[in-house]
């Protein structure tokens, strides 16, 4: 019983918050898997155009949580818990989906590979909607803070370790045991929610158990309450601008290093790694920052602070110090873990319970949207100007979310 209790998901306690994490760990490794395969297709001679289509088809699934939510929200096992269902099949299903690629060829962006990645990214999807939910279930208000950096905080790091494996094993050993590798690191971080026990009840409310299923009615009811106000709007716009400067940026700096700045693959794949594990300790700490310094004034400097990366990279030149150039592939990542967790314990918080899956998933689905954005428009931006009017454009797309953060960290 004792051995059960230790493995409950409720009070922050250190395997709630590492089980949490751990999925989200996964997820890091996937995204940094893909990173360091976009840097390796470039090098071998893949286009920003290529590499566009490969993003934006991918990301798709993404932008669809929107739909993912209702059903995550509407049906489950009570068996496996009402969070942790979706978890454990989605976690399975994202391994399953790359095997294939342990065993084909990668030599080109096709058909095949945009197939394979596009599942494979289908089920990262209902794995972070999942346990996103979960956290905003399981897990009472004045928690939320400190638990999301250790989330984002993990997911950040597992980009760059899963970034720093696959570029070293894709270049060593090539593409199929970079694959294998990361099958192999998700399938340790599956044991942590394997081996977890979930709550039947929202925190702290535990004479009101959850339900298996939710009628339409109730659905729309649980929606309504938190995606009709103006915090709820504010914090939709914010997604929807948040992430098209960096959806623009992932598309082009590899050629931009490549072909402008004389870089090697290998040294982009082993640097940006520096600047997600960077992201990963401001995440992990940021839920202590907030005790420090007014959630405002965090925010706002993190989202300037992506804005001024995206600004200095417009001034470089092959003349431009390899030190100077390394520091904006360093904070690219690491600002933007900054502000991802401090707006996503916002966004949690304005999610009501029986539909967090659904609420969660609209706010997201925003911001997966903006980045769908950055990728479509990315050689069309390029080609409507050079390098230094893209990264001047993926600046200025952060304006509304600079206004619309000062609303939504307005003091009650």
């Amino acid at each position: 019983m004792e051995l059960i209790k230790s493995r409950l998901l409720s009070e922050g306690s250190p395997w709630h918050i590492g089980s949490l994490s751990a999925v989200y760990l996964s997820q890091g490794l996937s995204g940094g898997t893909l990173f360091a395969l976009t840097t390796y297709l470039v090098s071998i001679g893949a286009s920003v155009g290529d590499i566009s289509l490969l993003l934006s088809i991918t990301m798709i699934p993404w932008t669809l949580k929107v739909f993912l939510g209702p059903i995550i929200d509407s049906f489950t096992l009570n068996r496996f818990g009402r969070r942790r269902f979706w978890i454990l099949i989605s976690q399975v299903a994202m391994m399953l989906a790359v095997l294939p690629l342990v065993f084909i060829e990668v030599v080109e962006v096709n058909f095949i590979l945009i197939s394979l990645l596009t599942i494979h990214n289908s089920f990262v999807a209902i794995s972070d909607i999942s346990v996103d939910a979960l956290a905003a279930d399981s897990l009472r208000e004045d928690q939320m803070a400190n638990a999301n950096g250790f989330m984002w905080g993990s997911k950040t790091l597992g980009r760059g370790f899963g970034m720093a494996i696959a570029t070293s094993i894709f270049y060593g050993y090539g593409v199929n045991a970079g694959f294998m590798s990361l099958i192999f690191l998700m399938s340790l971080a599956f044991l942590f929610p394997l081996f977890s026990k979930e709550l039947s009840h929202k925190a702290g409310m535990e004479a009101e158990s959850y339900k298996n299923r939710l009628t339409l009615k109730e659905l729309l009811s649980g929606v309504s309450q938190s995606m009709f106000n103006l915090s709820a709007l504010a914090a939709m716009t914010f997604m929807l601008f948040s992430n098209i400067g960096y959806g623009i940026f992932d598309v082009i700096y590899n050629e931009f290093y490549i072909e402008e700045l004389g870089w090697s693959g290998e040294d982009i794949g082993y640097l940006r790694p520096f600047g997600m594990w960077l992201g990963g300790l401001i995440g992990l700490s940021a839920g202590i920052l907030t005790m420090y310094f007014k959630r405002r004034n965090l925010l706002l400097l993190f989202i300037v602070g992506q804005a001024l990366v995206f600004l200095s990279a417009s001034t470089f030149t092959s003349d431009t110090s390899d030190f100077v150039a390394s520091m904006a592939i360093i904070g690219v990542d690491a600002v933007d873990a900054g502000w991802s967790v401090l707006i996503f314990s916002i966004l949690m918080a304005l999610c009501t319970s029986n539909t967090s899956a659904t609420n969660f998933g609209i706010f997201m689905g925003f911001g997966n949207i903006s980045m769908l954005i950055g990728n479509n428009i990315a050689p069309m931006v390029l080609g409507s100007g050079n390098y230094s009017f893209a990264f001047i454009f993926a600046a200025a797309s952060l304006i509304p979310c600079i206004l619309c953060a000062h609303y939504l960290t307005k003091e009650s």
